[in-house]
């Protein structure tokens, strides 16, 4: 696998499992408005940009950050945290990725203290890593390459952008990665992707075989 001088992650989905806890938050928010929604529903707002399923559900786009205010409550309460767990290479990934000396850094529609919590509660060190992007760095959402290219600014980086990865779980993670003209790879844990356009690996472990 090439190595790369800067490894740039998606958060949910990618870094950590957060769908357990992205169910409670989707349902609790949105059953606070008087909208159920499924399980595939809150799977499927998890990878979009959130106002895509409140335009969806027929809302009132003029209470839309009444609504992420909503979400933030959720998201940001214990209960969520402790429901977020650490896929099977997570722990082992994070040290291999500290030990490479490499730039790294997370760019996520999350917002970052919530991620940072995770990280604490698991007690999993990202003190190394030189770039936190979330959603308060960055309102633009992925696929915009808004939010990677903010990671750039924001370390100054001047290197060749061939030399810098996106990985992340989704479509809208890689199309992030290609409209900023850097590389990707798709994390693909279920074989959900085959016949992708986009380089698929399997594990995070991958990355430093």
């Amino acid at each position: 696998m090439k190595k790369y001088k800067l490894y740039l992650f998606d958060f949910d989905g990618t870094l950590f499992n957060t769908i357990h806890a992205l169910e409670m938050v989707f349902k609790e928010t949105y059953a606070q408005l008087g909208v159920m929604v499924t399980d595939e529903e809150c799977l499927r707002f998890s990878r979009e940009p959130i106002d895509r399923g409140y335009i969806e559900k027929g809302l009132d786009i003029t209470k839309f950050w009444d609504f992420v205010d909503i979400i933030n409550f959720y998201l940001n309460g214990h209960e969520s945290v402790s429901m977020t767990e650490p896929f099977e290479d997570t722990v082992e990934f994070h040290k291999l990725l500290k030990e490479s000396g490499a730039m790294s850094g997370i760019v996520t529609s999350n917002n970052i203290p919530h991620c940072k919590d995770i990280y604490e509660y698991h007690k999993i060190d990202c003190s190394f890593m030189n770039v936190f992007v979330g959603n308060h760095e960055c309102i633009t959402p992925k696929p915009d390459p808004a939010p990677i290219l903010k990671a750039l600014e924001m370390l100054n980086y001047q290197g060749e952008l061939s030399d810098v990865v996106y990985v992340g779980d989704s479509k809208n993670d890689c199309l992030a990665a290609k409209n900023a003209h850097i590389e990707t790879y798709l994390l693909d844990r279920d074989n959900k992707y085959n016949g992708n356009e986009y380089q698929v690996i399997h594990s995070l472990l991958e990355l430093f075989q």
